[in-house]
C-alpha cells in the first residue's frame, strides 16, 4: 500500500529519495503567476477586488464588503449548534495549549548589571487563517490562537473560506472559545493579500498565521515583507521510525492518519526490519475497508507513501535528518537515544504511546509545524512569533568598563574607515574629562 519503495544499499538510493523529496515542492510559475495577478487585483481595486474574487472562487453572492464579516450573533448561533462534547473537547485542548505557552513565556527581562538587555513586545495584530476546502481544522484555530494570546496580540482575526456561503460551525465555535476579536469569510490567495494591504473593511494585520493550498501557501511567499508571516507550509508530513519491536498495527494506523489529511500528505516509514514493511501493508488493507475516507487515504499512501530500508539504527537518524520531517514518531527499542540524535523535526514522538495525533489535538505544543525539510532551518509556532524584540541600552560615562567601551569602539570604527563613528565616541570621553 506504501506506493514508493527506497532501500539505502540500493545504488541510486540518494538521488532516488531526492527525486521524492523534491515532488513536494509547492510552487509553478503558472501558480505564482496566478497568484500575483490575484495579489495586484486586491492591492489596487481593495474591497471591490476581495467581493469579485470572493464570489469567484467561493462561489457566493457577496453585494456588499461588509457581508464578509462574520457577526457576532452568526458565531454564537454556530457555537449552540456544535456537540457539546466537541465544545467541551475544544475547551481542553485549548487550556492545554495556554498552559504549555504560559510555561515558556520569556518576560524579556534587563540584565541589571550592564544594562543591557531586550525589551519584548507583542505584535499589534495578526491573521489566523483557517482552511476550508477539503476539510476544515478547528484545531488549528485553537493552535494559533493560543500563543498569540499568552503572548499579549492585541488584535486577532480570523479567516476562513465558507463556500458557498455556508458557515463552518467548527471554525466559529473555535474562534468563539479562542477569543478571536473579529471573523471574516475570505479564502484563499485574496485572503490573504486583503490582510496583507488592508482595505475599508478588512483590517491590515502585521503577521499572518496558518496553512492553507498552494495558492494561500504562495501568496504568503509573495507578501512577505510586506506582511509578516508564520511560515510557508506544504503538505503534512510523517516520518515514523520502526524496528521489530513495534506492533505492525500501531505503524499502520499512524501512517492512514498522516495521509487521511489530503491525497498529498506524506506518510514515510523508515525501518532496519525488510519483514514490517509487509506485514504494516496488510494492516493498512485491512484497515482501510473501515474508514470513511478511504480514498483520500489510499491515494495519499500510493502516490507519497514511502518506506525506506535502513541497515541499522544509525542510517535511519541520517535519513531522517535529510528529510528534516514535520512529525517524527519513534517507535523501537532504542528511541530515546535515537531522538536524541535527531537535529531536524518539527516534533519529536517518543515510543508507540506518544501518538501523532494527540501532538494534532490536545498536548499543548502548536501543530502548526515547519514541512517540506524546513526543520532544518525553523521551528514550529510559539510565543516567539508573537513578539517583537528591541536590544535595549542604558548605560553611562560612570561605569569601569565605559572607557574600555569607547577605546575598541573607535578602533574598529577606524579600520572600517568610518571616523565620524570614531569621533562621535571620543567626543563623548572629551566631554567626560
Amino acid at each position: 500500500m506504501l506506493g514508493n519503495n527506497l532501500n539505502t544499499e540500493d545504488k541510486t538510493f540518494i538521488s532516488s529519495l531526492e527525486d521524492y523529496l523534491d515532488k513536494r515542492s509547492l510552487f509553478t510559475l503558472a501558480i505564482s503567476n496566478e497568484v500575483k495577478e490575484i495579489v495586484n487585483q486586491i492591492k489596487e481595486k481593495g474591497d471591490e477586488a476581495v467581493i469579485e474574487l470572493t464570489n469567484k472562487f467561493d462561489n457566493r453572492r457577496v453585494s456588499s464588503a461588509d457581508d464578509l464579516l462574520v457577526s457576532a450573533v452568526q458565531i454564537e448561533e454556530s457555537y449552540s449548534r456544535v456537540d457539546p462534547k466537541v465544545i467541551s473537547a475544544m475547551k481542553f485542548s485549548y487550556e492545554r495549549i495556554l498552559d504549555f505557552h504560559r510555561n515558556y513565556m520569556n518576560k524579556g527581562q534587563l540584565h541589571t548589571n550592564s544594562k543591557l538587555g531586550k525589551l519584548s513586545r507583542p505584535l499589534e495584530s495578526i491573521l489566523v487563517y483557517a482552511p476550508g476546502g477539503k476539510a476544515s481544522y478547528p484545531s488549528t484555530v485553537l493552535m494559533a490562537a493560543g500563543p498569540a494570546k499568552v503572548a499579549g496580540v492585541k488584535k486577532i482575526y480570523l479567516t476562513s473560506p465558507f463556500m458557498g456561503g455556508k458557515f463552518n460551525d467548527l471554525i466559529l465555535a473555535a474562534s468563539f472559545i479562542a477569543g478571536i476579536d473579529q471573523v471574516f469569510s475570505v479564502g484563499g490567495a485574496q485572503g490573504i493579500a486583503s490582510f496583507a494591504y488592508g482595505s475599508k473593511t478588512i483590517p491590515k494585520v502585521n503577521k499572518i498565521i496558518g496553512p492553507g493550498n498552494k495558492y494561500v501557501s504562495e501568496a504568503k511567499r509573495l507578501l512577505y515583507g510586506t506582511v509578516g508571516i508564520d511560515m510557508i507550509a506544504g503538505p503534512s508530513e510523517l516520518v515514523l521510525y520502526a524496528d521489530n519491536s513495534a506492533n505492525p498495527s500501531i505503524v499502520a494506523i499512524d501512517l492512514i492518519a498522516q495521509a487521511e489529511h489530503d491525497d498529498e500528505a506524506c506518510s514515510i516509514l523508515v525501518t532496519n526490519d525488510f519483514s514490517l514493511i509487509e506485514k504494516v501493508n496488510r494492516e493498512i488493507k485491512r484497515y482501510l475497508k473501515t474508514l470513511a475516507r478511504n480514498k483520500i487515504i489510499e491515494k495519499s499512501l500510493m502516490q507519497s507513501g514511502l518506506s525506506i530500508v535502513v541497515k541499522n539504527a544509525k542510517e535511519a537518524i541520517e535519513v531522517i535528518n535529510k528529510i528534516a520531517p514535520e512529525h517524527l514518531q519513534i517507535i523501537s527499542s532504542d528511541a530515546k537515544e535515537i531522538g536524541k540524535k535527531v537535529e531536524a523535526a518539527g516534533v519529536i514522538m517518543i515510543g508507540q504511546d506518544s501518538a501523532t495525533a494527540l501532538s494534532d489535538y490536545v498536548l499543548g505544543p502548536s501543530h502548526i509545524l515547519p514541512t517540506m525539510g524546513s526543520s532544518k532551518f525553523s521551528s514550529g509556532l510559539s510565543i516567539g512569533d508573537f513578539l517583537i524584540s528591541s536590544s535595549y541600552v542604558n548605560i553611562n560615562s560612570k561605569q569601569r568598563e565605559y572607557k574600555d567601551l569607547i577605546t575598541n569602539a573607535c578602533i574598529l570604527a577606524e579600520a572600517e574607515g568610518l571616523t565620524a563613528h570614531s569621533m562621535s565616541l571620543k567626543e563623548r570621553m572629551r566631554i567626560k574629562d
